[in-house]
C-alpha cells in the first residue's frame, strides 16, 4: 500500500512513527509554513521533526535531537545575538547543510531528500512546496512569524486571524504531485489544522489535487473537547472563525476527506460530522506510547 501522510508538529511525529512500523510504502508531506531564516541558516521545523523521528534520533520533547549540546547557541547570546530559538548544535549542523545546498542553487525538496538519505531515513519527506511559506500570525502585539508567536511570546498574544504569506505565488513540486496522484491511502496527521495543515492547503492547486485524488483520505483529528492535546490549535481555530473542535477539524477538511477518526470523548460530535458527508469513527486517540501509536497508525490505514 502507498500511503502519504500529511504532517506538522509533535502530534504527527507519533503517527509517523506509528506508520513507519507497518509494512507500507510510505511518503510524508511535510508543512513549511513555520520555516524561518535564523542565525544565518534555514530552519523547517517540521520538516525536521519528521527527519528526526523516523530517524530515531528525536528528543523527549518530540523536536529536536536527544542529547544535543547548545553551546553554539550559547556563544551567540555572548555575542549579543537573541536566542530565543533554540537550536541545538546537531540540529544547526542539519540546518547549515541544508543552506549550504540552498546557495548552492539546490531545491529544497533535493536538499530535504539528501539530509534524510544521509540520516537513515527509509520513508520518503517531501517539503509541501519548494517555495518559501510563511504563516503569520495577526495578534494584538502586531503581525508576528508563527514562531515569534508560539516560541518567542509563548503564545500570550491575542489572536486576531492567520495568514500565508507567498502562499498565492507557491505551488506543489513535482513529487508532492506525483506521490498524491499515486497514492492508495492519504492519511492528515494530527497536525494543527490552522498552522500544520493550512499552510500546506492554501498552496496553490495543493486542495484540488486532494479532491482530485483516487486514493481515500483519512485524518486524525488532533482535538479533545474544544482543546488540542498539544498546541494553540484551539484558539487559533476560534481566530479564524473555526468550530475549536473535531467537527471544525472536519469542515475545514470537508472538500477531500472521506473518513476523521475522533476521541471516543467527542462521539456525540460523530453525527454532525457524517452531516457534512463526511466518515467518522471514534476511539481513544491518545498517543502515549508506542502502543498506541501503531494501533491508531492500522486504524487510519484501513478506515
Amino acid at each position: 500500500m502507498k500511503v502519504v501522510a500529511l504532517a506538522g508538529g509533535t502530534g504527527s511525529a507519533k503517527l509517523l512513527r506509528g506508520l513507519s512500523r507497518l509494512p507500507i510504502d510510505l511518503a510524508v508531506i511535510a508543512n513549511v509554513g513555520d520555516n524561518l531564516w535564523t542565525y544565518g541558516v534555514y530552519v523547517c521545523p517540521d520538516v525536521d521533526t519528521a527527519t528526526y523521528t523516523l530517524a530515531g534520533m528525536s528528543g523527549p520533547r518530540g523536536w529536536g535531537i536527544a542529547g544535543d549540546t547548545f553551546e553554539a547557541l550559547r556563544q551567540l547570546s555572548r555575542l549579543g545575538s537573541e536566542t530565543w530559538f533554540r537550536l541545538g548544535d546537531r540540529d544547526m549542523a542539519v540546518c547549515l547543510k541544508r543552506t549550504e545546498m540552498l546557495r548552492a542553487g539546490r531545491s529544497l525538496t533535493a536538499a530535504t531528500l539528501k539530509i534524510t538519505k544521509s540520516l537513515g531515513v527509509k520513508p520518503r519527506i517531501l517539503p509541501a512546496t519548494d517555495d518559501h511559506l510563511e504563516t503569520r500570525i495577526m495578534t494584538t502585539a502586531g503581525d508576528l512569524h508563527l514562531q515569534e508567536f508560539w516560541v518567542r511570546e509563548r503564545g500570550r498574544p491575542r489572536v486576531e486571524g492567520v495568514r500565508y504569506e507567498g502562499a498565492r505565488g507557491a505551488g506543489p513540486t513535482p513529487e508532492v504531485t506525483s506521490v498524491l496522484e499515486s497514492a492508495d491511502r492519504v492519511v492528515i496527521c494530527p497536525a494543527n489544522p490552522v498552522t500544520s495543515i493550512g499552510p500546506m492547503l492554501a498552496v496553490s492547486g495543493f486542495r484540488r489535487l486532494l479532491r482530485e485524488a483516487a486514493a481515500r483520505i483519512v485524518g486524525l483529528s488532533p482535538m479533545q473537547g474544544e482543546a488540542p492535546f498539544s498546541g494553540p490549535a484551539g484558539a487559533l481555530m476560534k481566530a479564524t472563525r473555526v468550530s475549536p473542535d473535531s467537527y471544525g477539524v472536519a469542515k475545514l477538511y470537508s472538500d477531500f476527506i472521506d473518513c476523521l477518526v475522533i476521541s471516543e470523548a467527542d462521539s456525540a460530535l460523530a453525527g454532525r460530522i457524517r452531516g457534512l458527508g463526511v466518515g467518522c469513527l471514534s476511539t481513544g486517540t491518545k498517543m502515549d506510547g508506542p502502543k498506541n501509536e501503531l494501533r491508531l497508525a492500522r486504524m487510519v490505514t484501513e478506515a
